[in-house]
């Protein structure tokens, strides 16, 4: 009598350790299904879909002052458009924005360059020319984790005449020289190539 009692909670215990098994199995199917789906669900911008740049100048004695020019790359052309700049003479705070195209709309992805992947990227500023323009990174510009300044920040002194500068927005360079000679010294590959011709009012 004893054995039947003992075999009835022994096969008792294996159904409810079953429906235990069977019911735990699915919750972290479904909670790792739920994981995947939402890390799937988080937008990537990669860097080769960045079409636009705005470089937001804001005069250092007028505050009141402030200019945006915006620099776009047609979508299914590799020609690179020449944007003007027209300012006054004198001392600007220049903030630089990237921006990406998603379906109708343009998606600014600018913390994600100077944050999420800070590592990963550097603005360069070449001036053309022998142009007088002189840029220097801000002390607020934003860093990477060994403190080098990444050009999001810039201030530009920008005398009488103007010039030529060229943007470069730098993936994995080797490098981070904001006084380097050229871009390809930096090692690394561009994202985007943007060229500003400053003239002064």
């Amino acid at each position: 009598m004893k054995n039947k009692i003992t075999i009835k909670i022994i096969r008792n215990l294996l159904t409810y350790f079953s429906v235990f098994l069977i019911i735990f199995i699915g919750f972290i199917s479904c909670s790792s299904d739920d994981k995947y789906d939402i890390i799937n669900s988080i937008p990537e911008h990669e860097h080769e879909e960045i079409s636009k740049i705005v470089l937001k100048f804001i005069n250092l004695t007028d505050p009141t002052l402030v200019r945006e020019f915006s620099y776009q790359v047609k979508e299914g052309t590799t020609e690179l458009p020449l944007t003007l700049v027209n300012i006054p003479a004198g001392t600007y705070n220049v903030e630089t924005y990237f921006y990406s195209a998603h379906g109708d709309h343009i998606h600014d992805v600018t913390d994600e360059i100077f944050i999420e992947d800070a590592e990963d990227h550097f603005v360069y500023y070449q001036k053309l020319n022998n142009s007088q323009i002189n840029i220097k990174y801000a002390a607020e510009d934003r860093v990477d984790a060994q403190g080098r300044k990444l050009g999001h920040k810039t201030l530009w002194n920008v005398p009488k005449g103007g010039g030529m500068v060229y943007l470069y927005l730098m993936h994995q360079s080797a490098d981070k020289n904001p006084d380097a000679p050229s871009a390809g010294q930096l090692g690394g590959e561009i994202d985007i190539e943007a060229h500003f011709e400053i003239k002064t009012d």
